[in-house]
């Protein structure tokens, strides 16, 4: 075990080095038939559980175990005595021992699958039939604009004609969805989109921008869906439609930052900055990249990040609806800048972007933080009484980075002001 949490293919996950300490060290005191999800969840990632919640987390994590496992395995460890596995459906470990097998250790990681979309409920379903018949409604009307219209035709364009008609309204199509990506939290809004971008994708497998949105509304969905088994297969999923993306163009900002939003939804922060990073680089002035890299900041915690991604002042290119004002009121928040936060979601509201649960909740925080009571609690019922049903807490677990700043005063305020 410390061969393995100490070699290179380790090293840049701490919390998998304790995943992988933890369950070792039980089975070797004779309590491996007791790790569950939960109990993982609690002494590895010190999460305070509520029902399932932090059961998601694990999952995934376990998932990412395997798969460093068969790497080390592949590579540093293939000569190693002891073979460390923990197969799926499970956390308690299981020991090979080299010289009693045949044939090489088997990886413990599941057969590689195609990208398969998750079934969505019927509230979340959008009949492809219908979309498609809409979509191609609205390109036969002469005099009818678009919500949001595809970019101006340009050589890319030129040259995805001369490739293939079918590739050139795959594009048009993700273009369409890339407009409709804000409100994050409208979980039929976000199914809607994907349902497109799966269209596209089928009109032609090749064009990354369809994997990439993909990705980008299989991360938001993952992150907020109250299902926990669908989350999980959602984010599972936005990780290979991320990597499909890249796979195809390697240097594509909207592909780097689906990577890195997909990352950060899974806790691997340093590497969904680096992803950030790079899409911010490729695509300064796209306002859609700029969103994904400010919301990456937002979950991994770089306040900086989040508010050069979604300054107020800086040019933006694209079409349809952006979320740069209220990643910019995120980052102030997390930055301490209260005033700002205050000012950020009122413009947002005056602008026309729909006004949202966590839009109202994180004013209320920081009037709270400004010690202006009235206002706070003002909002909180406003928030209570339009969404009753609005899951503050998971929201919040989703968004922000534990033990961050941001974290802990929205905690602070709704335990203020509970229901």
């Amino acid at each position: 075990m410390d061969r393995v949490v100490s070699s290179k293919v380790f090293l840049a996950s701490p919390r998998l080095q304790e995943f992988l300490t933890y369950v070792v060290s039980e089975a070797s005191a004779g309590r491996g038939g007791g790790i569950r999800g939960k109990s993982v969840a609690v002494d590895v990632y010190h999460r305070k559980l509520k029902g399932d919640a932090g059961i998601n987390l694990v999952r995934v994590e376990a998932r990412r175990l395997r798969r460093l496992l068969t790497e080390y395995y592949d590579t540093e460890g293939s000569s190693d005595a002891v073979h460390i596995a923990v197969d799926p459906g499970g956390y308690c470990p299981r020991f090979e021992f080299a010289d009693t097998l045949d044939q090489p250790p088997k990886s413990t990681e599941e057969p590689a699958r195609p990208l398969r979309w998750p079934r969505l409920t019927a509230v979340l379903a959008v009949p492809l039939v219908g979309l498609v018949a809409l979509f191609a409604f609205l390109q036969m009307q002469p005099n009818l604009e678009l919500p949001f219209p595809a970019k101006n035709e340009g050589p890319a364009r030129e040259a995805l004609r001369e490739h293939s008609i079918l590739s050139l309204q795959a594009a048009n199509i993700s273009d369409q969805a890339q407009g409709m990506l804000f409100p994050v939290f409208d979980l039929k809004r976000q199914a809607l989109a994907l349902g497109m971008f799966r269209h596209a994708i089928e009109l032609d497998d090749a064009l990354s921008s369809g994997h990439a949105g993909a990705a980008q509304t299989l991360t938001v969905m993952g992150m907020f869906s109250p299902d926990q088994d669908a989350a999980e297969r959602f984010l599972l999923d936005a990780q290979a439609a991320a990597d499909r993306a890249l796979q195809i163009a390697p240097t594509d900002a909207w592909a780097n930052g689906s990577k890195a939003f997909a990352l950060a939804a899974t806790h691997e922060y340093a590497h969904a900055l680096k992803y950030a990073h790079i899409a911010f680089d490729l695509a300064p002035n796209d306002g859609h990249v700029l969103d994904l890299v400010g919301m990456t900041a937002i979950v991994a915690d770089d306040a900086e990040l989040a508010a050069l991604a979604s300054d107020p002042t800086r040019l933006r290119e694209g079409t349809g609806r952006f979320g740069s004002r209220n990643i910019w009121g995120v980052s102030q928040l997390m930055l301490g800048n209260y005033p700002e936060t205050v000012e950020a979601f009122k413009g947002a509201a005056a602008s026309g972007a729909p006004v949202s649960p966590p839009s109202l909740l994180l004013q209320a925080v920081a009037f709270d933080q400004m010690t202006d009571d009235r206002k706070a609690e003002a909002l909180m019922f406003e928030l209570r009484e339009t969404w009753p049903d609005f899951p503050a807490l998971s929201v919040v677990d989703a968004m922000f980075r534990e033990g961050s700043h941001a974290k802990r005063v929205v905690l602070m305020t709704l335990e203020k002001f509970p229901d």
